[in-house]
């Protein structure tokens, strides 16, 4: 190209710069990279019916923000800007979650306040592997299309989290609230940072706000638990205390409120968001005036109302989207059920297993959302990911595709998963649209979202803060971080390993070559080294019949014969149970690396 040319390119894109002049900060740094779409239909989801759509459109990104938005015809493209071909194309505003947990992953193992499943997988260690994958777990949000969410309430960890999102490129937007003040106790969730802490009175609530106002948190959250025989107005006064705390500092109410006494009642002491459907009546007049004169948000979260029956009914099947985005472990792990010993299975879940429950959306819910938007009530898209069922990023897509039941429109959801989620983030001057001052968070879409709300999980690639994102490259990633069932998960838990351990030591104790080691009740020791060795090795609890095993190895003292033995009666008792080749061999792996702590020197 002669530098004539050059010169015209570049007039052209100040030109198009000048027509389209941004209206907010932009990043003005000389070395600020510039990316340019080209040729897509862009999605305008605060605009109505046929405006909403504006087709062969170029969006130009300087740094994180959008610099302007037009024509393909009249814009112009920078020398040295990277350029995405979006013709056939559609790009929308990223998406927000406005209600999701990262303390939670979405498995049979994250609640066990609903479902006690830690003599199978302990609850310590569910926890660990939600913190250790957030990494993953960011990256399958984006993946999803969610440039930002909102995590309404976790342990004192949350704001850790929301500093590792903020330090990692590869990662949405996060706005986060501390431990839920709640009317009640939750002791199976407590390891010592618990997600929810129970206030007795208006103080209690008070000195709990100014705990969480130190981390500089983006909202309060209050776990409204209402039952009968309690005292609601003393509930409210608990409410009232912790907004107003909120209020004087600057941050935002958020309440669990699922009843409309108490959805009321929170609106009445301050609630500027309401993080769930009212769910046992309809909303009446009163209602709507109160959200009104709050300028209240509503987040309906209608999905994980059946996620958790599906999921413990063990009826949950993954949809083509979690197929495809959702974190292959927590995948692999929604089958557990199918492995899990009968007697470690809660009593409440064999029930539902054995007679499933119709979970289909609530009519009332869908009533009451429709009467929220039609109010003029903003409602925010929001899953309650992390929960039992509902797994973090395409968790959105069944939320969103719910939300049409209620009447609303592939263009309305859409907005409220942009523009009203925005205002859940406090970020509606910077996200929710896109318009030249914008910071650059969007999804490019291999079909039209105004179509089929499920078109919205056709990613093709993302912008998030002006730096892009391919779809299959971050499921790649999320991919290779993943592992499949653990061997101990593989061999029915510690039932399985204590079949294996006590068919073995039944053999040991027979076997001439070697009986005369475990003489006198010393099987028993032979137990505990099996149980301890096989536990620690394939990944699950050293727990050997309630009592815990994790000890230092002493070594059994064998020689060299007796230990051939003790590996051939193992063998002989892996081929009586039937143990699958793969298990079979990874069990006598173990006793084999572990010779020299077995065999005495």
């Amino acid at each position: 190209m002669d530098c004539d040319s050059r010169l015209l390119g570049l007039l052209c894109f100040i030109l198009s710069l000048s027509a389209c002049a941004p209206t907010g900060p932009l990043d003005r740094h000389a070395d600020a990279p510039v990316t340019v779409i080209v040729g897509a239909t862009v999605i305008h989801p605060q605009r109505e019916a046929a405006a909403a759509a504006a087709a062969d459109q170029t969006i130009v990104i300087v740094g994180n923000r959008i610099r302007s938005v037009g024509p393909s015809s009249s814009a112009g493209i920078p020398p040295g800007a990277t350029v995405i071909d979006a013709k056939g194309k559609w790009v929308i505003p990223g998406l927000v979650d406005g209600h999701v947990h990262f303390f939670q992953s979405g498995n049979l193992y994250t609640r066990p306040d609903a479902a006690d499943f830690t003599r199978w997988v302990p609850y310590a260690r569910e926890v660990e592997r939600n913190k250790a994958r957030l990494p993953q777990t960011f990256k399958v949000w984006l993946a999803s299309g969610v440039t930002s969410v909102v995590d309404i309430g976790g342990p004192f960890w949350n704001f850790e989290m929301r500093d590792a999102a903020r330090n990692t490129p590869a990662a949405p937007r996060v706005a986060v609230a501390g431990p839920l003040i709640s009317m009640v106790d939750d002791p199976p969730l407590d390891l010592g940072d618990p997600p929810i802490i129970k206030t007795t009175s208006a103080d209690d609530a008070r000195a709990l706000v100014a705990r969480e106002l130190a981390r500089k948190p983006d909202f309060i959250k209050v776990w409204f638990i209402y039952r009968p025989g309690d005292d609601l107005r003393a509930q409210e006064a608990i409410v009232k205390a912790a907004g107003d705390a909120a209020h004087a500092a600057g941050i935002r109410l958020a309440v669990h409120a699922t009843e409309l006494v108490t959805a009321k009642a929170a609106l009445r002491a301050g609630a500027d968001y309401l993080v769930h459907s009212v769910t046992d009546e309809r909303i009446d007049d009163e209602f709507i005036a109160l959200a009104k004169r709050n300028h209240a948000l509503y987040c309906p979260t209608i999905f994980v109302l059946s996620s958790y029956e599906m999921a413990l009914s063990n009826t949950w099947r993954p949809t083509e989207a979690e197929r495809r985005l959702a974190d292959p472990q927590i995948v692999a792990a929604m089958s557990d059920l199918e492995r899990i010993p009968k007697a470690l299975i809660p009593a409440r879940v064999a029930r539902l297993m054995a007679k499933p429950p119709d979970t289909a959306p609530s009519p009332l819910v869908l009533q009451n959302l429709r009467a929220v938007w039609d109010a003029g009530i903003p409602v925010v898209m929001g899953t309650d990911a992390g929960n039992i069922g509902a797994l973090h990023g395409p968790v959105v897509f069944r939320e969103m595709e719910i939300m049409t039941r209620a009447g609303l429109t592939p263009l309305q959801v859409l907005r409220s998963a942009t523009v009203n989620g925005a205002k859940a983030m406090g970020l509606e001057r910077d996200l929710g649209t896109i318009e030249p001052g914008r910071l650059a968070d969007l999804v490019i879409l291999d079909a039209d979202p105004l179509a089929d709300v499920n078109n919205l999980s056709k990613v093709s690639r993302l912008v998030k803060d002006g730096r892009v994102f391919s779809e299959e490259e971050l499921r790649q990633s999320i991919e290779s971080t993943a592992q499949g069932p653990t061997l101990f998960q593989r061999l029915g838990g510690m039932n399985g390993i204590n079949a294996v351990v006590d068919d073995a030591v039944a053999n040991i104790v027979a076997d001439a070559r070697i009986n005369a080691r475990f003489s006198g009740g010393k099987h028993s020791q032979l137990n505990s080294h099996l149980i301890d060795l096989f536990c620690e090795r394939s990944g699950g609890p050293c727990i050997y019949r309630g009592r815990d095993m994790a000890t230092a190895h002493d070594g059994m003292n064998l020689r060299d014969e007796e230990f051939d033995a003790l590996v051939e009666d193992l063998a002989k008792s892996l081929d009586k149970l039937k143990v699958p080749g793969r298990e079979k061999a990874e069990l006598l792996g173990i006793v084999g690396q572990s010779r020299n702590a077995i065999v005495g020197h």
